[in-house]
C-alpha cells in the first residue's frame, strides 16, 4: 500500500537527491547553505520572536478529561482498545501508540504543519517549503467546519487530545514546538500524505530535474536517499463461498511498506459503543484502521497510480515574470508567503521566507527551464478522514460502497469482503474528469494558455474498474493492472476505459503467482490461501525472469567465459528453480543477479547490464560467504536490534522481503515488503476469526520493550498469532488491562 513516504524520508535524510533541483533554484534553500556563522549572526535578530510558543497544561488537562477508554493489552502487547463512544477510541489509541511510537508521532505532526525543520533543522526545510507549496493549511482553515462532519472532528480531536495526553505526562520526549496538538493537524495529515500515495512527490521530482515532455513517466521513482525504500508493493485477495473448502468467505490483508518509521504499520483493535468494531494497521496519526477487518467486513489497500496529476507549462510575460499568458490575455500570478523556522543551534531559530506564486491552475514552481502549474487529485479535498471514519464503521457492503462514493480518497485500491460472502476489487481514484479532445496528451506537458483544459470535477466511483463477485468466486490485487483482477471472467475491460486515465496496464511478479496458484486449486482450503500468500516462488511470465532466461540462453559474455569463477557460477544459476526458500543454495546467486532489474520494472531505478549484475553476485558472494552455494536465509536477514533470522522470499515475491543494496558483512537486511499480515475469514455458521503478524512488535521505538521484537521469530517463520476478539477469553491472556480516562498529571 503504500508509497506515500517516499516524501517522508527526506525528514531523515541529509543527501536529499529528489529535491536537489529545487534547493539550487529557491532561494529559501539557497540560503539555508550559507555558512553557520552567517546563520547564527540572522538567527539572534529574530530569536525573541521565533521560540516555541507557552503551553497552557491545564487546557490539555481539561479537554482531555471528557474521555474515556480502556487499554487491554494481548500477550504480544497489541493494544485492544474499548470505549463507549468513537472519540473515547480515538483517544486511547493515541494515547497506546504514543507509549510505543511517540518519537515517529511527534516528527509527523511537526512535518503536516510545516514545523519540522523548528526540530531537525536544514534537513527538513524542503518538506516543510512542500506542505505550504501544497496550501494544506490554506485547505483545511477553510473548511475544517464545513466539510468535516462533527461526528469526525470529534474523532480527530480526541484523538489530538490522546496525545496531548501522553505528551504532558512525559515531557522529556516532547519536543517544544509540538503542544498543543489539535485535531486540524491530525486532517492536514492526511490532507498531505495521500498525494504521495499515488507518486505526487516523483512528479515533482521529474519537473525539477527537467525530465520534460510527451510522456512524462509521473511514475518513475528519483530516490531521496542512497538507499532504496520500496512501498511499492502490498497484496489482497479475497476467496468467496462458492470458492472455500468450508463455505467460509476469506480475506488476505497484506501490505508491503517499510518496517519502521512514518508508514510502518501499527496493529489495534478497536471497538466502540457506536458501531467501530474492527482490528488491523494504521500508521501513526491516523485515528483509524487504514487496513484491516471486523465481524462485518474487512479490506485489504494496495498502491494504484494512474494519472492523477497536470503539470501545464506557462508562458510568462518576458516584461514581467509575474504574469501568464491565458486566454489572449495576460493574468497575474498570485502570490502568497512560506514562512520556515529553521533550528540552527541549541535554542536559535531562524525564519526564512519564500515566495509562493500560483495561477488558477495551481501552484507554480519556477525553474531555469520554464515556469510550471501543478494540478492534482485531492488539492481541494480535507475530507480523507471522514472516508475512513465512514469505512470503520461500516456494516454492509452498500456501506463501503457509499464511502467510496465520497470521492474523498485520492487513490489506493480496494480488496474487499464480508460475512455475507460479497467480494470485489475497486479500482479507487479521485479521477480528473478532463477534456476528451483527442489532440491532448494528459500524460505530457499540457500546455496553460487554455483555460477549457482545467478541470474542476472527478470521475463518478462507479464508473472506475471494479470487480464484484465474479463467478471464479476468487479476486485480488498484487498492484498489477485491474483488468487482471480474477482467475475467471468477470474482471473490466481495458477497452471500456479512455487512455488519459492512465490506468496501469503493467503485472507484477505477484500477480502472475496469485492467478496462476489460483487457477490451479478449483478449490481454497485456508491451508492452500496461506500457502499462496507466503508462496515464495518467481513466474517464468515475470520480466526479470525474462532477462534471466535470454542470459542464460546467449552464455556468458567473452570477458567473462575464461574465468573458472564466473562459469562454475553460470552453471549454477543454470540449476535454480526460481525458489527463494531459506534453505536454497540457488536463491542467492539468482536473487542477487536479477535484483537490480526488478528494482528497474518496479521502482524505475537506473537501467543495469545483467553481465554486471551477475559479476557482482558472484563477487560479492564469493567475498563475504567463500562460495556461491550459500544458503539463502544466510544471505536473506530479518535483523531488530542485536537479534537475526532467516528469511524465505525475495523482492517482487507473494512473501516480500527487501534487504537491497547489500550490508557491509555481505547481507539483505530487511528493510520493507512484508510488514502486517492478517487473514480473516466469516464462516458459514457466523463466525468471525482472525490472525495476523507484524515484523517485530507493537513497541515500535522502544528497544527495552519485550515487545520491541516479540513478533520476529514467528514473522520470520512465516506463522501468525490469533487474535483474540472476545474480551473474556482476552483478558485470560492480557498482560495489561488500563482505563485511561483523561486525570493526566500536570
Amino acid at each position: 500500500m503504500a508509497r506515500f513516504d517516499a516524501l517522508w524520508l527526506s525528514i531523515h535524510s541529509n543527501n536529499n537527491i529528489k529535491f536537489n533541483k529545487i534547493r539550487r533554484e529557491y532561494p529559501v534553500i539557497k540560503i539555508l547553505k550559507w555558512s553557520s556563522i552567517i546563520l547564527l549572526l540572522i538567527s539572534t535578530i529574530y530569536i525573541f520572536n521565533t521560540q516555541p510558543p507557552s503551553v497552557n497544561h491545564q487546557l490539555i488537562i481539561k479537554a482531555a478529561s471528557q474521555y474515556k477508554a480502556r487499554i487491554i493489552r494481548d500477550d504480544f502487547g497489541v493494544p485492544h482498545i474499548y470505549g463507549e463512544r468513537d472519540m473515547d477510541v480515538a483517544y486511547g489509541l493515541a494515547y497506546a501508540h504514543g507509549t510505543d511510537d511517540f518519537s515517529t508521532l511527534q516528527d509527523i505532526l511537526l512535518a503536516v504543519r510545516g514545523n519540522l525543520s523548528a526540530k531537525n533543522g536544514m534537513k527538513a526545510t524542503v518538506t516543510d517549503y512542500l506542505v505550504q507549496w501544497m496550501g494544506v493549511w490554506e485547505q483545511v482553515n477553510e473548511h475544517y467546519e464545513q466539510a468535516i462532519p462533527l461526528e469526525t472532528r470529534e474523532v480527530v480531536e480526541a484523538y489530538a487530545a490522546g496525545i496531548n495526553s501522553y505528551a504532558i505526562e512525559h515531557p522529556e520526549e516532547v519536543d517544544p514546538w509540538l503542544l498543543p496538538v489539535r485535531g486540524q493537524d491530525v486532517v492536514a495529515g492526511f490532507v498531505f500524505k495521500t498525494p504521495l500515495f499515488y507518486g505526487f512527490d516523483k512528479a515533482l521530482a521529474a519537473l525539477a530535474e527537467g525530465k520534460l515532455g510527451k510522456g512524462l513517466d509521473l511514475q518513475t521513482t528519483v530516490q531521496i536517499s542512497d538507499e532504496l525504500q520500496p512501498q511499492l508493493g502490498s497484496q489482497g485477495i479475497a476467496i468467496n463461498r462458492t470458492r472455500s473448502a468450508d463455505k467460509a468467505v476469506r480475506l488476505v490483508v497484506n501490505s508491503h511498506q517499510p518496517l519502521t518509521g512514518p508508514v510502518a504499520w501499527y496493529e489495534a483493535r478497536l471497538k466502540s459503543g457506536e458501531g467501530i468494531d474492527i482490528v488491523g494497521g494504521t500508521f501513526p496519526g491516523s485515528p483509524f484502521i487504514l487496513n484491516g477487518s471486523g465481524p462485518a467486513l474487512g479490506w485489504s489497500s494496495t498502491v494504484n497510480k494512474p494519472d492523477l496529476i497536470d503539470i501545464y507549462q506557462l508562458t510568462i510575460n518576458p516584461d514581467n515574470d509575474n504574469q501568464y499568458w491565458m486566454d489572449e490575455q495576460w493574468h497575474e500570478l498570485e502570490e502568497t508567503e512560506a514562512s520556515i523556522r529553521v533550528k540552527i543551534i541549541g535554542p536559535l531559530y531562524w525564519t526564512a521566507h519564500e515566495p509562493i506564486f500560483h495561477s488558477v491552475h495551481g501552484p507554480v514552481m519556477k525553474f531555469d527551464h520554464g515556469s510550471y502549474a501543478v494540478r492534482w487529485a485531492g488539492m481541494d479535498e480535507i475530507r480523507q478522514a471522514s472516508f475512513y471514519h465512514k469505512i470503520n464503521r461500516a456494516k454492509s457492503f452498500k456501506d463501503f460502497i457509499d464511502a467510496l462514493a465520497m470521492k474523498a480518497m485520492p487513490s489506493i485500491n480496494f480488496v474487499y469482503a464480508d460475512h455475507k460472502g460479497n467480494i470485489a476489487n475497486f479500482y479507487n481514484a479521485m479521477m480528473p474528469d478532463r477534456s476528451t479532445d483527442s489532440t491532448i496528451d494528459w500524460q505530457s506537458i499540457i500546455a496553460g494558455d487554455n483555460s477549457a483544459l482545467i478541470w474542476n470535477s472527478y470521475v463518478a466511483a462507479d464508473k472506475l474498474p471494479h470487480t464484484i463477485n465474479p463467478e471464479s468466486g476468487a479476486v485480488f490485487n498484487a498492484n498489477n493492472t485491474p483488468f487482471v483482477s480474477t482467475d475467471g471472467e468477470g474482471a473490466p475491460l481495458e477497452k471500456n476505459f479512455p487512455q488519459w486515465m492512465g490506468i496501469e496496464k503493467q503485472m507484477t511478479n505477484r500477480a502472475y503467482q496469485i492467478k496462476q496458484l489460483l487457477s490451479e486449486n478449483s478449490i481454497i482450503t485456508a491451508e492452500k490461501l496461506h500457502g499462496i500468500k507466503m508462496d515464495v516462488n518467481y513466474s517464468p511470465l515475470s520480466a526479470p525472469i525474462m532477462v534471466l532466461n535470454k542470459f542464460l540462453t546467449d552464455g556468458l559474455p567473452v570477458e567473462l567465459k575464461e574465468i573458472e569463477r564466473y562459469q562454475l557460477a553460470f552453471e549454477h544459476l543454470k540449476h535454480w528453480d526460481l525458489n527463494t526458500d531459506k534453505n536454497n543454495t540457488h536463491a542467492a546467486l539468482g536473487v542477487l543477479t536479477i535484483t537490480p532489474i526488478i528494482n528497474h520494472h518496479m521502482f524505475k531505478t537506473e537501467h543495469t547490464n545483467i553481465n554486471d549484475n551477475f559479476k557482482f553476485a558472484v563477487d560479492s558472494l564469493h567475498q563475504f560467504h567463500g562460495k556461491i552455494d550459500v544458503l539463502w536465509g544466510e544471505v536473506n536477514r530479518l535483523v531488530r536490534g542485536s537479534k537475526s533470522w532467516p528469511l524465505s522470499g525475495g523482492p517482487d515475491i507473494l512473501r516480500a522481503v527487501y534487504g537491497w543494496p547489500l550490508s557491509e558483512d555481505g547481507k539483505l537486511i530487511n528493510k520493507a515488503g512484508d510488514s502486517y499480515i492478517q487473514f480473516a475469514q466469516w464462516k458459514s455458521d457466523g463466525v468471525y476469526q482472525v490472525s495476523s503478524i507484524n515484523t517485530f512488535g507493537a513497541a515500535m521505538t522502544r528497544p527495552t520493550s519485550i515487545h520491541y521484537s516479540d513478533q520476529s521469530p514467528l514473522f520470520a517463520a512465516g506463522q501468525e498469532r490469533v487474535v483474540e476478539m472476545d474480551i473474556d477469553k482476552l483478558l485470560k491472556i492480557a498482560l495489561s488491562d488500563e482505563i485511561i480516562d483523561g486525570l493526566v498529571k500536570d
